[in-house]
């Protein structure tokens, strides 16, 4: 009996548990997981995948792009390559090289410029119109970085597994939309209408693009 009773304690201990993480999530979440790829079906690092909510699907409150996000330049190269950030974000920018560098956009939603020493940090360049931002060097002009500015409510960059797991979000109608720095020149981003009623569901999404920049080694002569 003493066994038995104690099952019992487990089973509605467990039940507990599961009622609780069941009623941490919001009503009605679900998840939408984009599989980026070129068209030779390798997966694509560095694609901005954005989510926006079609007429009649609720945004929820606390749906908002990044804030802030961090370039880093370390061995003479702009790490990562590719942020994303809301509008009215910002970057900061951070010399961990033993080297100065002039970093620069001429951009049309952001113009800027400065000179940093090694081992210093940018005060924050903020971004207030939505759009793609190129940065470069002008002491290493191989040196690029993308700053990707959105309105969109949800934006994730792709990993090197080409994947973007979007979770939280409510039933509806969303727009998908994919940008790739190797995008083709004037090749708009991909845009995609999906329906979600489930538990969730994965977006497989192929890209056309231009085969990889030649990365140089920072002991390179220039």
């Amino acid at each position: 009996m003493k066994s038995a009773g104690s099952k019992l304690c487990r089973l509605a201990l467990g039940l507990a548990v599961l009622i609780g993480v069941l009623a941490s999530r919001p009503v009605g979440a679900a998840e939408i997981r984009a599989s980026v790829n070129d068209s030779a079906g390798k997966a694509l690092e560095d694609a901005v995948v954005t989510i926006t909510p079609e007429s009649g699907t609720a945004t929820p409150e606390d749906a908002a792009g990044k804030a802030t996000a961090t370039i880093d330049q370390k061995d003479e190269m702009f790490v990562p390559e590719v942020v994303v950030i809301h509008t009215g974000g910002a970057v900061v920018f951070r010399d961990s090289d033993t080297v100065r560098h002039h970093v620069y956009s001429f951009s049309p939603i952001k113009q800027f410029q400065f000179v940093q020493q090694p081992g210093e940090t940018s005060a924050p360049v903020r971004f207030d119109h939505p759009g793609i931002a190129a940065i470069g060097c002008n002491i290493h002009d191989f040196m690029i970085a993308y700053v990707y500015v959105t309105d969109a409510p949800w934006a994730i960059v792709t990993g090197a597994d080409g994947l973007a797991d979007f979770t939280g979000l409510p039933a509806g109608r969303f727009m998908v939309t994919v940008w790739h720095p190797r995008l083709w020149p004037d090749a708009p981003p991909l845009s995609q209408s999906v329906t979600l009623s489930g538990a969730g569901m994965t977006v497989p999404i192929s890209l056309r693009v231009m085969p990889p920049r030649p990365r140089r080694s920072h002991n390179q002569l220039y």
